[in-house]
């Protein structure tokens, strides 16, 4: 390129260029790629618009690699700056402007279907149980994961950044619904503008992307919306342990125990206990604080260790005075832990859960199946499949230290349905959890 030619690229990056509304509209509203995957949503234009010709542009991610061009279409040159080929890989480049780019690609294993939770367990199940000790039974076991190989490993979604624009991609076969932006409040708002191009990458103002940043996926799995992490080799670097809960509880004090009455022939207790809580304040210490079940997952990114951690509450009953008449204890086994893998960027774990009553004999068990993504960087996912009774709630943080970020909170119908079918209801849930 001439000098002339870089004059004029460095003076147009960005650029306004005014445009006709109907041009922009046939540019952008109208005009989708014949090999484009992407279904895209766009805010009104109200004002006499303009399209922006970014320092970045279009972003094609295959099993193979990535490429990215400017917005002129010029080919990106870009280097691994760090990572494996596993989880989670840095590239970096320049423009021929000289605006530096970062690149993050997120990838992962082929997501198999969970397993229907109320297959795990049958009203009359045997319970194992335990001596009443404390307030729970629990156990923590460290575990090395089997490490997985970069082969193993598929793009799910690649993030481009330079100081003013950003541009996300994903691979073929995984739609772009729309990409939304987040306040502080974690309300949604769609970026003040966006292009798309061919391949299905989008690219925006760097200022949209600033705050937290979603992009609503869509594949034969159904929609779900992934926050987009904005990382860095060295903030990945400084997180040296990830830690996620998921936790149910009973929000009343009390529970009618009629059923149980019937199929156990005790009718002097008329009560079991709840929690006595709602919905768990951030700020706590402790993720698992006053619950009936606890499945945990501790990741040591540095040692590339794993500690699963189940808890079980015990279950008490009382008379129709609530005057305490009786307790059981259940035991944490019917929380099983599977599929635990691991690369120095990226966890896996499956959890089945099916914990019963041992006051109770005609209801079926609190269960769900669940599938957990981790990554260094602090992206964290959450794919669960669960019973709708009782209260469901997951926390995770980073580095054992600071307040839980909530990935979910699914409340509760009719006990009934821990006996009779209620239909199941699905969780699929990433947050980007800041590095404390």
């Amino acid at each position: 390129m001439s000098d002339s030619e870089s004059e004029v690229a460095a003076a147009v990056e960005p650029t306004e260029i005014p445009m006709p509304l109907s041009d922009l509209a046939n540019e952008i509203l109208d005009t989708q790629p014949a090999n484009s995957s992407s279904t895209l949503s766009f805010p009104p234009i109200a004002t006499a618009p303009v399209l922006y010709v970014y320092s970045i542009g279009a972003m094609t991610v295959t099993d193979s690699g990535l490429t990215i061009k400017d917005g002129f279409g010029r080919n990106i040159p870009l280097t691994l700056a760090s990572g494996d080929g596993s989880g989670e890989n840095f590239y970096s480049g320049t423009t021929q402007s000289g605006k530096k780019v970062n690149v993050h690609l997120v990838s992962s294993e082929p997501e198999a279907p969970l397993q229907d939770p109320e297959s795990l367990w049958q009203p009359g199940d045997p319970i194992d149980e335990v001596p009443v000790n404390g307030e729970a039974h629990e156990t923590e076991v460290e575990v090395t994961p089997a490490l997985l190989a970069s082969s193993q490993m598929k793009p799910l979604l690649a993030v481009a950044t330079t100081d003013d624009a950003m541009t996300v991609a994903t691979p073929a076969g995984v739609n772009v619904n729309q990409v939304l932006t987040y306040d502080s409040t974690l309300q949604v708002a769609q970026p003040a503008s966006q292009v798309s191009h061919a391949g299905g990458s989008i690219t925006m103002s760097r200022a949209d992307g600033n705050t937290a940043l979603g992009v609503e996926l869509e594949d034969e799995n159904g929609a779900s919306t992934l926050t987009v992490p904005i990382a860095t080799p060295a903030a990945a670097k400084k997180n040296n342990w990830t830690e996620i809960y998921y936790t149910t509880f009973i929000a009343p004090k009390f529970v009618n125990a009629k059923l149980c009455r019937l199929s156990s022939m005790d009718h002097v207790t008329m009560y079991h206990n709840g929690n006595n809580r709602s919905w768990k304040s951030l700020s706590n210490g402790s993720a698992y604080a006053s619950y009936k079940t606890v499945a945990g997952v501790k990741v040591d990114w540095a040692r590339r260790k794993m500690y699963n951690i189940a808890k079980v509450g015990i279950s008490k009953g009382y008379d129709h005075n609530y005057r305490f008449t009786r307790q059981k204890q259940a035991s944490a086994k019917g929380i099983k832990f599977s599929k635990q893998k691991q690369t120095s960027t990226y966890a896996n774990v499956e959890i089945k859960h099916a914990i019963g009553n041992p006051l109770c004999n005609a209801a079926g068990a609190i269960s769900h199946t669940t599938n957990i993504k981790m990554y260094r960087s602090g992206l964290v996912k959450v794919i669960s499949l669960r019973v709708r009774v009782p209260n469901h709630e997951v926390y995770a943080r980073t580095n054992l230290k600071g307040s839980w970020t909530n990935l979910d909170r699914l409340s509760g119908t009719s006990f009934y349905c821990l006996t009779f079918p209620c239909g199941r209801q699905g969780m699929n849930k990433s947050r980007m959890l800041p590095i404390r």
